[in-house]
């Protein structure tokens, strides 16, 4: 009688170990899953962030770009093709953006045909056409509306466009608001963020101004500060910089990019982000938000009361 009980008591706690065991396991496999969807989830926050902030980068030149283009000495001076004071407006309009805002940007005045009429950097290039590389002015041109992209020029940066018209409003051409990267580097880093703005080097030939950036790859890195433990990872690591994967992972740190820019429909540079996967690791900068989304299609017929109704202010 005690033997076939053993035996039973044998086989009921075999089955019971592998039922355990199979529980076990299943768990196990399930929460994997949701920490990769997590992890997902995370990443994917983590990307919305640094395109949000690239957005307010656009927003904000945009703001300026259309600003500029109602000031009547700018409009005055272009129209009377007065290169001299026209820059002096320029300088004197940067010089008190920087003042009150530590922030450095650079303005360039184009024609109505496309051609350089004067740059607040420098005093090279007069009369250069820019309609061959310059996707962007075209569709201002075309479109009469303002455009803000990252974008490709002899330098890569973000570059905010307004039309500019006479009293008569009549298209007389265009004013360009252009700013480097390092802004939104920084910005990002407040977020618990390294990042790194990357150009594809089969655009130098237009992007002439980078020829002697560091590279990595084929990709020149285009800001002056970054994380050297950044880049000694892609340099250990050069399939990150591939977009075969939604994000890498190496230790405790997450790896994915952000294209940016296009030309002829090609992405011509990328974001690349990197962060700590442990979500209690970060701290938050206070949000800031843009009051709706900047649309200007307004019938020039109404440009007279549109106007009327600006704010215009003078220095």
């Amino acid at each position: 009688m005690i033997l076939p009980f053993i035996r039973t008591y044998k086989k009921t706690f075999i089955l019971f170990f592998l039922f355990i065991a199979t529980l076990l396991y299943f768990l196990y496999k399930y929460n994997n899953i949701l920490n990769e969807k997590t992890l997902d989830i995370f990443v994917q926050n983590q990307v919305q962030i640094a395109q949000n902030e690239l957005e307010n980068q656009k927003n904000q030149a945009l703001s300026l770009a259309l600003m500029f283009s109602k000031n009547q000495d700018i409009i005055n001076n272009l129209e009377k093709n007065n290169h001299i004071e026209l820059k002096k407006e320029l300088l004197k309009l940067l010089n008190i953006i920087k003042t009150y805002t530590k922030n450095s940007i650079d303005i360039q005045i184009h024609t109505k045909d496309l051609e350089v009429f004067t740059r607040s950097w420098e005093d090279v290039d007069f009369g250069l056409k820019l309609d061959s590389f310059r996707e962007g002015l075209v569709k201002v041109r075309n479109s009469n509306e303002p455009y803000v992209s990252t974008e490709l020029g002899k330098r890569f940066n973000i570059k905010a466009i307004a039309p500019i018209y006479n009293h008569n409003n009549l298209f007389i051409g265009s004013i360009e608001v252009i700013v480097d990267f390092n802004p939104l580097i920084n910005r990002l880093k407040g977020l618990g963020i390294d990042s790194m703005i990357l150009l594809e080097k089969d655009y130098l030939n237009i992007a002439t101004y980078h020829s002697d950036n560091p590279k990595l790859g084929d990709y020149l890195i285009l800001q002056s500060s970054f994380s050297k433990n950044l880049l000694d990872i892609l340099i250990k690591n050069p399939n990150f910089l591939k977009n075969d994967s939604f994000y890498y992972e190496i230790d405790d740190r997450i790896f994915t990019q952000i294209p940016l820019g296009e030309f002829e429909n090609k992405s011509v540079g990328i974001l690349l982000i990197s962060f700590d996967k442990n979500f209690n690791s970060f701290q938050y900068l206070p949000k800031y938000d843009y009051f709706g989304d900047i649309n200007i299609k307004e019938d020039k017929k109404d440009l007279k009361e549109f106007n009327k109704k600006e704010i215009i202010i003078r220095w």
